[in-house]
């Protein structure tokens, strides 16, 4: 397993594991759709990101149930999802449950962008996923990841990750984005260390999503951080 591998809680089984479903989510929709942070009592634009984006190598684009198949292909195996904190997910069907129902509602319910498949330029397999898939604040997010092990070793998961973060704080006016992975997920360790996210927090003794006890990283990278890492480019 490589330093590309997942994340943990990039949600793309039937339902999300780990520390996912325990966060308090501080922001709610009224009747007419308008987004509110219970925290600070503002009202919140609509998180939105493009259709499709590319990098170097890379082009992400939002998923569709017509990806069931290549997604499943991934997210169905123990060495994926089992660190990325969901169960392995059972059956094609599922996944296109997962796609077509629980992926929209969440994003619907928590304000967020509907993320990115992961896409190797010149062909068009969905190989993995980028998401902000938690608001922790009105202007906080949580990414995460998940990559085909085919294709671990060749630095693609910095690659789609560092483009959504670029996202997030010119397109979204974010703060600060936080990643959080199991402290024996060495691989996303060190994802996060290229992507210049600081250790804010070791949670002891959590559950993964075997109910194994193991510690729980929590990353952090400030917006104002993010701008002096682009000077130096």
């Amino acid at each position: 397993m490589d330093e590309n591998v997942i994340n943990k809680v990039a949600g793309e089984g039937p339902k999300l594991g780990g520390t996912a479903d325990k966060h308090i989510r501080p922001c709610h929709v009224d009747d007419r759709g308008d987004f509110f942070c219970r925290k600070r009592g503002r009202k919140m634009t609509r998180a939105e990101l493009p259709e499709r984006i590319e990098t170097e190598r890379l082009v992400l684009r939002v998923r569709t149930v017509a990806d069931a198949e290549d997604i499943f292909d991934y997210a169905s195996r123990p060495e994926v999802a089992y660190p990325a904190g969901f169960p392995p997910v059972k059956t094609l069907e599922d996944e296109i449950y997962y796609l077509e129902h629980i992926l929209p509602e969440r994003n619907q319910k928590d304000n967020l962008p509907a993320g990115y498949g992961i896409i190797v330029k010149g062909t068009d397999i969905i190989i993995g996923s980028v998401d902000f898939n938690h608001r922790h604040e009105d202007d906080v997010l949580e990414i995460g990841y998940t990559l085909h092990p085919d294709y671990w070793g060749r630095g693609y998961v910095p690659e789609a990750a560092r483009a959504l973060i670029d996202l997030g704080f010119k397109d979204l006016g974010l703060h600060k984005i936080e990643l959080a992975c199991f402290g024996y997920n060495v691989q996303s360790q060190r994802v996060a260390e290229k992507l210049s996210f600081t250790l804010e927090a070791r949670i002891r003794d959590r559950k993964d999503a075997q109910g194994n006890r193991c510690d729980s990283l929590i990353y952090g990278l400030l917006k104002s951080e993010w701008k002096v890492m682009n000077r130096r480019v």
